[in-house]
This record gives C-alpha cells, sequence and structure tokens, in this order.
C-alpha cells in the first residue's frame, strides 16, 4: 500500500521539475548580468543540482510502478 496517491506523485514532480527549471533560468540570468555590473563570482552548487535530479527520478519511477 502506498502511502501517497498517484495524483500526490505528479504534482511533487511538476513541483520539482519548476525549482529546478527556476534555478537554472535564475543561475543563467546571474551570469548573463554578472559582466554588465561587476558582481561577484557565485558558482552553481552542482551536488545539489544532482540530488535535486536524483529525487526527481526516484519519484518519477514511484509514479511508473504504481500507474497500474
Amino acid at each position: 500500500m502506498s502511502l501517497i496517491s498517484q495524483r500526490d506523485r505528479q504534482l511533487a514532480i511538476e513541483a520539482l521539475e519548476y525549482y529546478r527549471f527556476d534555478i537554472l533560468r535564475k543561475c543563467d540570468a546571474f551570469k548573463e548580468l554578472k559582466p554588465l555590473f561587476n558582481l561577484p563570482d557565485v558558482e552553481l552548487d552542482e551536488s545539489s543540482i544532482m540530488e535535486l535530479n536524483a529525487l526527481i527520478n526516484w519519484i518519477k519511477l514511484e509514479y511508473q510502478k504504481h500507474e497500474n
């Protein structure tokens, strides 16, 4: 028996993918503005992005496993 519904899984996937897209979009915007405003160097935390991707993939697997 699953603790969360398929709808909950789908909502989690959509929310996390939007969050990931938003983070990457903000990083790209920062990179574009950096030379214009002489902003300090800020590095993207690659391990956090990898963890987020792993979480999204795990939820997708759980969604597919319970789809039938």
